[in-house]
Parts: structure tokens; sequence; C-alpha cells
């Protein structure tokens, strides 16, 4: 019997399946088993990225509050400043030091010329 090459690449085509559905039928028991073996890993996977996550929303969450407390305690410090700086708290100090106004400065006059010197 004379074939044509279409009929001939047809047969080829249907042993090969035949014989991959073969293969399959002889180790489902092992395709089943490495197939659950993927399905577990891959939970996994899923499982430890997703903790990951969670874990960094948490660490972000307590740097944010870090950030907040910080730019509280530099506002407070800045109001710090700007109390010691006021007037009435160094016209305070002044009095506490027990310096006084000074009225008319007197200038001292020298009929000798006076110069610096460089060295």
């Amino acid at each position: 019997m004379i074939m044509s090459s279409f009929a001939q690449t047809f047969l080829s085509q249907a042993k090969k399946t035949h014989v991959f559905v073969a293969w399959v039928q002889r180790n489902i028991f092992i395709l089943n088993v490495t197939s659950i073996a993927v399905i577990v890993l891959l939970c996994g996977a899923y499982i430890v990225q997703v903790n990951q996550a969670v874990a960094k929303g948490y660490q972000m969450r307590q740097f944010e509050d870090q950030i907040d407390e910080l730019a509280l305690r530099n506002q407070q410090l800045e109001i710090a400043v700007r109390e010691a700086k006021s007037l009435e708290h160094v016209t305070h100090a002044v009095k506490m030091m027990g310096l006084v106004q000074a009225d008319q400065p007197d200038y001292i006059q020298s009929t000798i010329p006076s110069f610096a010197v460089a060295e």
C-alpha cells in the first residue's frame, strides 16, 4: 500500500500522540505528585511574599510615627529657641547677671597718635 506524504505525516503524528498518551497513563501518579508539589511550593512562596509585604508595611508605619514625633519635637525646640531669644528673656537675664545700663560713654583722648603695627 502506497501512502501519500500527508497520510504518512498524519500517521506519524498519531503514533507520537499515542506514545505520549501511553506515557502519561503509565506515569499518572508521578505527574499528580509533581503537580501537587509545585502547587504547594507556589502557595508557600505566595505566603512568604505576602508576609514580607505586611512586615514592610508595619515598618513603614513605625517610621511614619517616628517622623511625626520628631517633627513635633522640632517644633517644640523652635519655640524654646524663640523664647530664649525674646527681648523679655534677655532683659530678665541681664537683670539676673547684675548688669546695669550704660549712660553716656566717655572716650579717652590722647595727644600721641596711635598706630597698629603688623607683625
